[in-house]
């Protein structure tokens, strides 16, 4: 597979994914933690730190 083939089957995919699954995905892949907040495997702890003070999670 090509990458120009593998990047229309990522964008394909993405067309028919449901909040749950791409929330689902972010936490498997360490991005946001099991509350929606940044994840500090991913994100510096300052990045993680504005995050929560600012109390906005990622919601699906």
């Amino acid at each position: 597979m090509t990458i120009t083939e593998l990047i229309e089957k990522v964008k394909e995919d993405a067309k028919t994914r449901t909040p749950a699954e791409s929330a689902a995905m972010l936490r498997k892949a360490n991005i946001i933690d099991s509350d929606g907040y940044c994840s500090e495997e991913f994100y510096s702890s300052e990045a993680v730190a504005k995050d929560k003070q600012a109390g906005t999670p990622v919601q699906f």
